[in-house]
């Protein structure tokens, strides 16, 4: 690994050393990251971009990716394509509460000058989860002709009717919402994470996972996961604090709504596999997780009635 780090620093040497499983080196006043990447660079490089202006803009916590010595942003050694960033140096701070961190996330990010495209996903959730719907599609197919059979595959056989129906009702909630005309700045994209995991309550930002699309998706990612850990005493209290910054419009919450619809943390374990237990694991848990979603507009006392938002009781 020094040898990578010193095709972006000539004569690099520093202290090997871990940070959140990641190799990385420490020097005397930097810590550098080093993190698998894909072999796509364009989206690094809009990558690079951001957080120069997150940076600037007042966001330090953001580490900042490298260029090698020839200017490019991943390198491949030893068959692996790989990310190195540069970490802000220690400085003091106070912590805002969770949700108010994350707006002020938004609201910088917000304001970048350029608009990136490759690491935009805004206006594309139904492309891409009819893309993954047609994947897990054709492992259900694959399965399906497979004999024998283990419990676990045979289990996923029989319940992924449940998936296809959640997804496209998912998708036309998704899409009756992109008629919804009551929207306000909020709704503009903005630096988010592909899969938002309380990120910004950590000291520093590793920048690998964000990406550009609408800030609900950060909002219903942090749901998701306290749905499915019956953690949402915190939940409420994180979409207070957010909220009071950058309050949600009709077409937001239907955004956030439609989001928790589609079974997302399903797909992600069907894409590692349906051959142990965690597939059916979520499954079981799904009847709870629904009820928690029942009850997400009163919880966030959002009248739903009054504001006429279509809720799932309107479809099933």
């Amino acid at each position: 690994m020094l040898q990578l780090m010193q095709q972006y620093i000539p004569g690099f040497s520093g202290k090997p050393v871990s940070y959140r499983n990641y190799h990385a080196y420490q020097t005397t006043d930097r810590l550098y990251v080093i993190i698998p990447a894909r072999t796509d660079q364009d989206s690094y490089y809009e990558l690079a971009a951001i957080t120069a202006y997150m940076q600037e803009a007042g966001f330090l916590r953001l580490a900042q990716p490298l260029l090698t010595t020839d200017g490019q942003i991943v390198t491949v050694y030893e068959n692996t394509a790989y990310l190195v960033v540069e970490m802000p140096p220690p400085y003091p701070r106070s912590l805002n509460a969770h949700g108010a961190e994350l707006a002020v996330f938004h609201q910088l990010g917000a304001g970048c000058p350029f608009a990136p495209d490759t690491l935009s996903s805004y206006g594309k959730w139904s492309e891409l989860w009819t893309a993954r719907l047609s994947q897990a599609e054709r492992l259900y197919s694959n399965v399906y002709q497979k004999r024998p059979l283990v419990h676990e595959e045979r289990f996923f056989l029989d319940t992924f009717h449940y998936v296809i129906g959640r997804t496209e009702l998912a998708i036309q909630y998704l899409n009756e919402t992109s008629n919804e005309f009551r929207f306000t700045d909020y709704d503009q994209p903005t630096t988010v994470f592909m899969k938002y995991q309380s990120e910004l309550a950590e000291t520093y930002v590793l920048p690998h996972s964000i990406i550009y699309d609408h800030p609900a998706r950060d909002l219903a990612e942090l749901v998701r996961t306290a749905f499915c850990k019956e953690e949402t005493e915190d939940t409420e209290e994180f979409l207070q604090s957010y909220l009071q910054q950058r309050p949600l419009s009709v077409f937001g919450m239907r955004l956030l709504y439609a989001r928790l619809i589609m079974p997302l943390h399903l797909f992600d374990q069907i894409e590692k596999g349906v051959t142990d237990k965690a597939y059916e694991t979520l499954i079981m848990q799904q009847s709870k997780y629904e009820q928690r979603l029942a009850g997400l507009f009163e919880s966030m006392h959002v009248d739903t009635h009054s504001l006429e938002i279509p809720i799932l009781e309107n479809y099933l």
